[in-house]
C-alpha cells in the first residue's frame, strides 16, 4: 500500500457546492476509473494493479490519468522509482472507496445480475479441516448465492496466486513484517515426533519437513543452526497428511502447530536440547479488486471462527 504524506491536512467542502443541481459542473466518476485508482493505491503500483485487474499497465495508467483530468488535480506523485499519494489523493482515496462500496451494495441489494457469484479462497491444507466446516456453514446461511471455491496450497504459493489474480482471498502464514496482510491470530509451533521416536544425540537430527519455501522450515533450520545442532532433512512433503505418514514411522522429527499434534505423537523441546520456535502469525490477504459486498461478510465470518479457535487472536 502506498505511504500517504504526513501530516494530513483536512479538506473543507465549499458550502456553495451543497445542493448544487447543475450536474454539468461535476466530473463523471466512472467506477472503472475509481477502481483503477484504489487498486494502484492498495497494491503499491501500476504493474501490480494491472495484474489484479487483468488489464495492461498502460490501461491502468490511462484510467488514473483520466480520473485526475476530470477532477482537475493530481492524485499520485510518480517518479521512475517511487509512487506516493498526493494530499488530494489521500483525501480522495477515502471517498473513492466509499463510492465503490456503495455501488457494490446497491447492485447486491437489487440482485441485478443473474451470473453466479464466485469467491476464490485459498488457505494451507492443515488449516482447512480446522476452520472450513464452521466457516462455510455460517457463510452459506447468510449468502447462499455465493459459490466458494477452495484452494489448498502452501502460503507462498497462495500469495503468488493472489498476486496473479487467480485468487480473491487468502489466509496465509506471515512471511515478512511488511507482507501487507491483516494479522488475525497466532499459532504456537512445536517440535514433534511419534511417541516411539528415539532421539540419538550422537547423530544429526532426522527431519521431515515441508519444502524449502515453507516459512516454518526456514525458521526451524535457522534455530537449529544458531544452537549449533547438526541436522539433515530426510523427507519432505507438500501435504500435511504426507508428513504425518512419514513421522508415524517413528524415525523423524517434524514441526506442528501445538493444537494439531496427533494423539500418537509427543512434543519435544528444551528438555531434549531443541530450541524454541517462533509462533506462526496468520494473515488475511485480499485482492483490491473484490467486487461484491458478500466478500466482506466472508472475511468477518473467518475472523469470528478464528477468534473462537485461537485464544491469542489479535
Amino acid at each position: 500500500m502506498l505511504n500517504a504524506p504526513q501530516p494530513f491536512e483536512k479538506r473543507v467542502i465549499p458550502m456553495d457546492s451543497i445542493g448544487d443541481s447543475d450536474r454539468s459542473r461535476h466530473p463523471a466518476l466512472d467506477s472503472d476509473l475509481l477502481l483503477a485508482f484504489v487498486t494502484v493505491a492498495d497494491s503499491g503500483g501500476f504493474t501490480a494493479a494491472a495484474r489484479y485487474l487483468h488489464r495492461t499497465q498502460s490501461t491502468i495508467s490511462l484510467r488514473v490519468s483520466t480520473l485526475e483530468d476530470r477532477l482537475g488535480t493530481r492524485l499520485l506523485n510518480r517518479t521512475s522509482r517511487h509512487l506516493a499519494l498526493t494530499p488530494d489523493g489521500q483525501t480522495f482515496l477515502v471517498y473513492a472507496r466509499r463510492l465503490l462500496q456503495l455501488q457494490r451494495e446497491a447492485l447486491g441489494a437489487l440482485n441485478v445480475s443473474n451470473e453466479p457469484i464466485t469467491l476464490r479462497f485459498g488457505l494451507p491444507e492443515d488449516y482447512a479441516g480446522t476452520w472450513l466446516p464452521a466457516l462455510l456453514e455460517r457463510f452459506s446461511t447468510i449468502h447462499p448465492e455465493v459459490r466458494v471455491h477452495i484452494h489448498c496450497r502452501m502460503s507462498t504459493e497462495l500469495l503468488e496466486r493472489l498476486d496473479d489474480g487467480s485468487l480473491d482471498l487468502v489466509l496465509a502464514v506471515r512471511h515478512a513484517a511488511d507482507s501487507g496482510g491483516e494479522v488475525v491470530g497466532e499459532e504456537a509451533v512445536e517440535w514433534a515426533a511419534h511417541r516411539d521416536f528415539c532421539l540419538d544425540r550422537e547423530r544429526p537430527l532426522p527431519l521431515a519437513l515441508f519444502p524449502e519455501q515453507c516459512v516454518y522450515r526456514r525458521r526451524a533450520l535457522q534455530a537449529l543452526t544458531e544452537r549449533g545442532l547438526a541436522w539433515q532433512v530426510d523427507s519432505t512433503s507438500q501435504s500435511p497428511s504426507g508428513l504425518r505418514v512419514i513421522v508415524d514411522q517413528g524415525r523423524a522429527l517434524t514441526l506442528c502447530e501445538r493444537r494439531m499434534v496427533p494423539g500418537q505423537w509427543r512434543v519435544l523441546g528444551e528438555a531434549e536440547g531443541l530450541p524454541p520456535l517462533p509462533a506462526a502469525e496468520l494473515e488475511i490477504h485480499r485482492s483490491p479488486s473484490l467486487t461484491h459486498p458478500a466478500f466482506e461478510a466472508f472475511v468477518q465470518r473467518l475472523r469470528e471462527v478464528m477468534t473462537e479457535a485461537l485464544p491469542t487472536t489479535l
